[in-house]
């Protein structure tokens, strides 16, 4: 049976769109409005060199279950540019095809696989078409399962095993009703392996399969496979655990031991692993939520390609593939051509179309060896890992913190994005006003930097938000001279009855240079309030005063302050940072110390940003404990912004900051 020949409307940008050597997009298959979604696909090399990749085309929407048939491009020079698509296999009278496996037989021939849907929600089922003539012609589909219900095949997972053996793993979803409609569907799979020992002739399901061993809404969904150096499977399969599960066999598929976690950090998504040609290593493309990288929580990005070397166990080489935290990257096909790797994979845009565009992309096989500078230690890696993941998953002011303890080591710009990606649901937040600090600090210009600050003023000048304060302290660290109606507001606050809130007024008048600023700070040392003293010796450590009274009032505050009141590491912090009085500094600095060993996490906190310029690496294994505080986010990031801080300076070898 021929299949069609004629060309289908499309977007294809076919030169290389980036210029990076050994590494670039080669193809962007842009969505139209008759073509909503271009998707996963999968890649062959025929007999005359021409690599054909074979995909899901969409065109009566952009929904897993909207009507799309099969179509294919080419490209005759190794992977560098690509043909118009034309059609491969319509859906008949079915609701859509897709989701392509390609492979080359031992026997030499092609076989094409993919998923039709009968209806949206409760029949899906892989069939197997097979060409002598290299893709000329292709037989009947048949199918691989003949039990009725949902069975997922994902894209680019069939494998022929060194012993012939076809392995086809699949997710069955069973059903919660009898209507075609989503609440029929249960989203949590379990994995299914099925062998063919007759290249598709007859298949047998494997004696094993498995069903998620925790409580999940996922179960184990879109598994895949590959056989290791010793003639082992490895399988996975995406969960909703933060990390694919993976399952192995030693007798060809028959059998397979309970699924595990894997080291392999990820959201709901799926990962694709093959065998590196000519090598025992494996090559793995998923999205990276290990903290290795900044990652928006729940998101598929990054993207990242990742070799292993004993079978899947662990992944320590790890290269960045795309990071936009607006992205949205999965279904990833992999491909060898010589020397080089080709990926074809949905790079869409978050939300609501990150499956719309088809992305290939080419790299050299060298630039996965590529060194990857030396860390001053472990530790430095761990901490930025910390930090990325306190980023994504914390919904407090504690993930601004962390951001804040980034932006000054190499990461000002992935924060900005991030930030600027998740900007919808930060607009409501309750630390809105500290993401608009964070935006304003890694600003690319001076009017981007106002349009922040600006935002910060409006929350500040009205009385009623409960944030208020906490806006007039962001305005203090950004440094902004406040002016017109937010200077009057600051000048009414100073003169008010609330002795706290008339600390962080003065705090900004003393940036505006207003006279009288500074010496009542330091009178309010005196203050029977903690928290007013708490507030003073905050702001004092972030004015940095060089007046002689001032730093007076501080060496005399910072000695009599008693060790159980809360403002006890502000006072001697500022005290100690400050410099008040180079006789005491010894004395202070072991207070500091003292408080890292046993203050409160607010305490641990306030007390590495006073320390951090005077650590050294002999300070390294405190840090390193403080770091490993799993209950105490705050103290994690004060001792992370050390760690890293200390790996900035001068002659230290530097860990890698990763992002492009």
């Amino acid at each position: 049976m021929r299949s069609p020949t004629f060309c289908l409307a499309a977007l294809l940008l076919i030169a290389p769109l980036t210029a990076a050597p050994g590494n670039r997009v080669v193809v962007n298959l842009e969505p139209t409005p008759g073509n909503p979604r271009n998707s996963e696909g999968s890649f062959v090399t025929l007999k005359s060199g021409r690599i054909l990749f074979c995909y899901s085309q969409f065109y009566g929407g952009h929904q897993d279950e909207s009507p799309a048939r099969i179509a294919e491009i080419h490209s005759d020079d190794r992977g560098l540019t690509w043909s118009q698509p034309r059609l491969l296999f319509d859906n008949g009278s079915n609701q859509n095809v897709m989701s392509v496996s390609l492979l080359r037989l031992a026997s030499g021939k092609l076989a094409v696989f993919y998923a039709v849907k009968r209806d949206a929600w409760r029949d899906c089922h892989p069939v197997m078409r097979v060409s002598s003539d290299e893709g000329a012609s292709w037989s009947d589909p048949r199918p691989v399962i003949s039990a009725p219900g949902y069975f997922v095949l994902n894209n680019d997972r069939v494998i022929q095993s060194s012993k012939g053996r076809l392995i086809v793993p699949v997710a069955f979803h069973r059903p919660r009703g009898t209507a075609d409609e989503r609440d029929s569907f249960d989203p949590r799979a379990i994995a299914l392996w099925y062998t063919s020992d007759d290249e598709g002739v007859s298949w047998k399901e494997s004696s094993s399969w498995w069903a998620m061993p925790v409580a999940s809404r996922s179960g184990l969904q879109e598994p895949g496979v590959v056989e290791l150096a010793d003639g082992s499977l490895f399988s996975w399969a995406r969960t909703d655990q933060g990390c694919q599960f993976g399952f192995r066999s030693r007798d060809g598929g028959d059998t397979w031991s309970p699924p595990e976690p894997t080291e392999m950090k990820s959201p709901v998504s799926p990962s694709s692993i093959r065998k590196l040609p000519g090598s025992d290593a494996l090559l793995a493309v998923y999205n990276d939520h290990s903290g290795r990288y900044l990652f928006p929580r729940g998101r598929r990005t990054p993207l990242v390609a990742a070799v292993s070397e004993d079978g899947g166990a662990t992944w320590p080489r790890v290269q960045l593939l795309e990071d936009d935290p607006s992205g949205w990257y999965c279904y990833t096909a992999i491909h060898f051509v010589g020397d080089a790797v080709l990926l074809g994979y949905c790079a869409g845009d978050y939300p609501g179309h990150g499956l719309d565009r088809l992305r290939i992309r080419r790299f050299d096989l060298a630039w996965l060896s590529e060194p990857q500078p030396p860390a001053l230690n472990a530790l430095a890696t761990k901490a930025r890992s910390i930090l990325h993941r306190i980023v994504a998953s914390d919904q407090t002011f504690v993930k601004i913190h962390a951001a804040e303890s980034l932006t000054p080591f190499g990461e000002a710009e992935p924060v900005r994005r991030l930030f600027l990606a998740e900007r919808p649901q930060n607009e409501e937040s309750a630390y809105r006003v500290g993401v608009w600090r964070v935006l304003s600090a890694t600003a690319h210009s001076e009017s981007e930097r106002a349009q922040w600050v600006r935002k910060v003023e409006e929350v500040f000048l009205a009385p009623a938000y409960p944030n208020r304060i906490q806006a007039l302290e962001t305005l203090c660290k950004v440094r902004d001279r406040l002016s017109g109606k937010t200077l009057e507001a600051a000048r009414e606050l100073a003169a008010g009855k609330n002795a706290s809130d008339e600390v962080m007024a003065l705090w900004a008048l003393q940036i505006c240079g207003e006279p009288g600023a500074l010496p009542r700070l330091a009178a309010a040392l005196g203050s029977a309030d903690p928290e007013v003293r708490l507030r003073v010796g905050y702001a004092l450590r972030w004015l940095h005063p060089s007046d002689p009274a001032t730093l007076h009032a501080l060496a005399t505050a910072a000695d009599a302050e008693l060790p159980q009141t809360r403002a006890y590491p502000y006072v001697v912090g500022a005290a100690f940072s400050s410099g008040a009085d180079p006789a005491r500094l010894e004395s202070w600095r072991s207070k500091l110390m003292g408080i890292l060993e046993r203050g409160t996490e607010d305490a641990r906190f306030e007390a590495c940003q006073s320390l951090m310029p005077s650590l050294t690496q002999a300070d390294l294994p405190r840090l390193a404990a403080l770091l490993d505080n799993d209950s105490e986010s705050d103290t994690r990031i004060g001792a992370a912004r050390c760690i890293l801080s200390l790996e900035s300076r001068p002659g230290a070898d530097r860990a890698p900051v990763h992002h492009e």
